[in-house]
């Protein structure tokens, strides 16, 4: 169609034809209300506080989730005493406590909403870290406490806390990885590592007694240092995300 057709289809349709001085008139208000809302200076709001509302809508949950785990790893220490090489195959289960939340984009297909949002998908992703991280640590610090209390000695403290950051960092780090790589199958295969962690550190002070001796100590530093590095580059990831306001993980 036209343009002359078109318009005559759209005076018809609309009517009379707008008065030239009612239009410069509105064409002024919307010049005038543009400029204005050009001069305010927005607020934005600071990291801490959209912290402190993603602790509202997401981290009690977070929270009660771990907490529910450092309990039952609370019980299985009290009714069997367990020993140095027992408490890490705990630590992927709180893993498992957070993937809801780091999952919930792509599981309620809602990750086109979080990448479209004024705070974008790395800040969110960067505060849920933050929560999981601080709770995990709590947690830890109570059962490593537990521990020392059980065995009424400090001797094997360092060792513990290596033997359980070394599960936690691979886990935590297998999991940001397949939210920023993988787009349908991440939940299912993040469930699959850690809950395929469980087992092998449930059974490697079987499969691989000399791993827990104090021979050994250099292959869990070792370890350590390199899921640090690989856990700090995804932060890296993520931080840089935001601060290019792009993308993080894969959209629906």
């Amino acid at each position: 169609m036209r343009d002359k057709a078109l318009e005559d289809v759209l005076r018809r349709s609309l009517g009379r034809e707008a008065a030239p001085a009612r239009l410069e008139e509105t064409v002024s208000l919307c010049r005038r209300a543009v400029r204005a809302r050009g001069d305010q200076t927005e607020r934005r709001q600071s990291f801490w506080g959209f912290l402190a509302d993603v602790f509202h809508f997401e981290g009690i949950s977070i929270l009660l989730s771990q907490l529910a785990v450092c309990f039952a790893a609370s019980l299985a220490a009290l009714s069997c005493r367990m020993g140095v090489y027992e408490v890490p195959y705990y630590m992927p289960l709180f893993i498992l406590a957070v993937m809801p939340a780091f999952f919930r984009g792509q599981l309620y297909r809602v990750s086109e909403v979080e990448a479209a949002t004024r705070t974008s998908g790395p800040l969110l992703m960067l505060a849920r870290l933050i929560l999981a991280g601080g709770g995990a640590l709590v947690c830890l610090t109570f059962l490593l406490a537990l521990e020392v209390w059980l065995q009424r000695s400090f001797e094997n403290l360092g060792r513990m806390i290596i033997y359980c950051l070394v599960p936690y960092l691979t886990c935590m780090t297998a999991m940001l990885a397949l939210i920023r790589r993988r787009k349908r199958d991440g939940a299912p295969l993040c469930l699959a590592f850690a809950l395929g962690s469980v087992v092998f550190w449930r059974n490697a002070s079987h499969l691989f007694p000399w791993l827990y001796e104090a021979s050994a100590l250099g292959i869990w530093v070792a370890a350590v240092l390199i899921y640090s590095w690989l856990l700090a580059r995804e932060v890296v990831y993520i931080i840089h995300a935001r601060m290019e306001i792009d993308m993080y993980g894969i959209v629906d």
